[in-house]
């Protein structure tokens, strides 16, 4: 029998806690802003991990986060990448990446996945047990795993989320939400997120500086906080969240609504009733169905839209952009529309989704923000 329910009736560390304590060998999904991760357990370790949206796991733009390479050397790899030549692979060629590296920072970056999944409070979970090898390290269900030359140790990751989780109190008591704006005071340090502020030169919100940066939610969140500590980052105002949508519609009813809308190509209001379908039932395998098909659904029709070869560039002056009532992930998609960038290179070289990417784009396309050149 599966184990399955939301995060507000178990939490996920205590989740892991059981499958590590009772050395379960399976597979948890987690259903997560409504994408999917998949972690692999065998004899309760992390031996892979798998995302609705493999270029989550992409190492591209963490390297570019981490100093290693520069968007440049990126943007170079991408257009060199082709069939089984990936951009690492591209990279280690050139002489951008020393080869003993990569499996060090592909496991630095997944564990850091990992430990972000820990910060959310909303999503559900399903753990469904092996039964056999065979199924445990390649379910069909899950064709996007991605085996690890070493296992994760459930327990260092379970020590590591407990300690963020408390550091993260403290953190949102100061900063509850993305849509937090602050800037940059004068002042000297290494700090890379208050430089990454300070280099921006005027207001951010907290959402839009994590993307910039590249890194972990929690990673930026923390350098933040201390820079607010020390005195070098001032808190400007913020806004309220978005109201929760309705979740005591009757589960059927939700399903049935849900297929309407799909089969009219309504996709974003397909997403929203499925969203609350899961998270009355997170076990619902219709729900779950529906939602790949969702998925693969909108991503067809959103290429039409917006081909992966052509190229968005603003259609505004970017002062303008000041004056839009754009959410940080937009913002953030919008300062990269320089014209470098086609629409296959912007969904890898971004920290964004590739469903949030091209959603973005249309978005900006209809609403004249951009334009697409050949």
């Amino acid at each position: 029998m599966p184990l399955s329910g939301t995060f507000e009736t178990m939490q996920l560390t205590d989740v892991i806690q059981w499958i590590h304590a009772t050395s379960q060998s399976g597979t948890l999904t987690l259903s997560v802003d409504l994408e999917d991760t998949h972690l692999i357990f065998e004899q309760g370790e992390v031996v892979a991990v798998g995302t609705e949206d493999p270029l989550r796991l992409d190492l591209g733009q963490t390297l570019v986060a981490r100093g290693v390479i520069d968007e440049e050397q990126l943007a170079h790899a991408l257009r060199r990448s082709e069939g089984d030549r990936t951009v690492v692979d591209v990279l280690v060629q050139s002489g951008a990446l020393d080869a003993d590296d990569v499996g060090r920072y592909q496991m630095e970056h997944i564990f850091d996945y990992a430990l972000d999944l820990f910060l959310h409070e909303d999503g559900s979970f399903l753990f469904s047990h092996a039964a056999s090898s065979h199924q445990l390290l390649f379910p069909t269900e899950f064709p996007a795993e991605n085996l690890l030359e070493h296992p994760i140790s459930t327990q260092q990751l379970l020590m590591d989320a407990m300690r963020q989780l408390d550091e993260w109190q403290r953190i949102q008591a100061v900063f509850p939400n993305p849509y937090v704006i602050v800037h940059a005071l004068e002042g000297t340090s290494d700090n890379r997120v208050w430089k990454e502020l300070h280099r921006a030169g005027g207001l951010l919100s907290v959402g839009e500086l994590t993307l910039r940066v590249g890194r972990s939610r929690f990673f930026v969140h923390k350098l933040l906080y201390e820079a607010y500590q020390s005195g070098l980052v001032a808190i400007d105002e913020q806004s309220s969240m978005p109201a929760d949508a309705t979740r005591d519609e009757p589960l059927e009813m939700l399903l049935r609504n849900a297929r309407i809308l799909l089969g009219e190509h309504q996709h974003e209001e397909a997403r929203q009733v499925l969203a609350t379908a899961l998270n009355v039932e997170p076990n619902n395998r219709e729900a779950r169905t529906l939602l790949g098909e969702l998925r693969g659904a909108h991503l067809a029709s959103l290429y039409q839209l917006v081909p992966p070869h052509r190229v968005p560039v603003l259609a505004l002056a970017p002062d303008a952009l000041a004056d839009l009532d754009l959410t940080p992930r937009e913002r953030y998609l919008a300062s990269r529309l320089d014209g470098r960038w086609d629409v296959a290179s912007l969904v890898v070289a971004t920290p964004l989704s590739e469903l949030d990417t091209l959603r973005t784009l249309k978005k900006f396309l209809h609403a004249g923000i951009a334009r697409l050149e050949p």
